[in-house]
């Protein structure tokens, strides 16, 4: 196992302070100065953590699908800033901010898994890794959208 680059070591740090910092976002109250100062910190590290794994080549050499992951992410975390920045935010703001953010949170948590799966499952083939690599971004990505539609907040009337 090859040990990690400069880019590749604040990548994992990262990632790793994002999970948590998204833990502690989905269960804690959702409105405050709390829920503020840990969701800047979490779009910081994504933002950070995203423009570090664009750096990360170890693996094929070039530009690959995990770069596409970190830079679909950065759409999201910057999705889900925008409308608690915009002024004036528009009636819907809520809804948008919790499903952009949560989406980043999800592409984290599949790129987690696996992560954990490719680095403790011994493959045969390239191929074999690939399907597993897919079956496990599907399956945490159906878990996530349930929870995250389950945990929607409420549509609000236009003011």
């Amino acid at each position: 196992m090859s040990s990690l680059t400069v880019p590749g070591s604040v990548h994992t740090v990262l990632a790793a302070a994002g999970i948590v910092l998204g833990l502690i976002q989905f269960l804690a109250r959702k409105h405050g100065s709390l829920h503020r100062a840990v969701g800047y910190a979490f779009v910081y590290v994504m933002m950070i953590g995203d423009c570090a794994a664009l750096l990360v080549v170890q693996f094929t050499g070039a530009f690959n699908i995990l770069h596409v992951g970190a830079l679909i992410n950065l759409v999201c975390v910057t999705g889900g800033l925008w409308p608690v920045l915009r002024s004036p935010r528009r009636p819907d703001w809520r809804e948008k901010h919790y499903l952009w953010i949560s989406l980043s949170y999800l592409g984290l948590m599949a790129a987690a898994a696996t992560e954990l799966v490719v680095r403790t499952i011994p493959f045969r083939s390239t191929g074999q890794s690939w399907l597993v690599t897919l079956a496990v971004t599907l399956a945490v990505t159906l878990v996530g959208r349930a929870l995250i539609l389950r945990h929607r907040p409420a549509a609000r009337d236009p003011v």
